[in-house]
């Protein structure tokens, strides 16, 4: 899938596969933990990639969410520890 929609804390979302490469792209994030995301060949923490990709709060989110989305998108999102 190209584009996802979804809603968190009543605000609601539009996400593009293509919006999310050109902005981790380059994106220095913290550290992965558990889960990570694969942009453009390199891994991404995956609660502080969609925080980038969002505008939201890291904390307004969980884990399975952020993974979920990426998921939609086609981006392979693995767990590293």
């Amino acid at each position: 899938m190209d584009a996802t929609d979804f809603t968190w804390a009543g605000k609601r979302h539009h996400v593009t596969r293509t919006e999310v490469l050109r902005k981790l792209k380059g994106a220095h994030l913290g550290p992965i933990q558990k889960h990570a995301v694969e942009a453009g060949g390199v891994l991404h923490p995956v609660k502080e990639a969609l925080a980038l990709v969002t505008g939201e709060d890291v904390l307004d989110f969980n884990t399975n969410q952020a993974r979920s989305v990426f998921r939609r998108l086609g981006l392979k999102v693995t767990r590293v520890r």
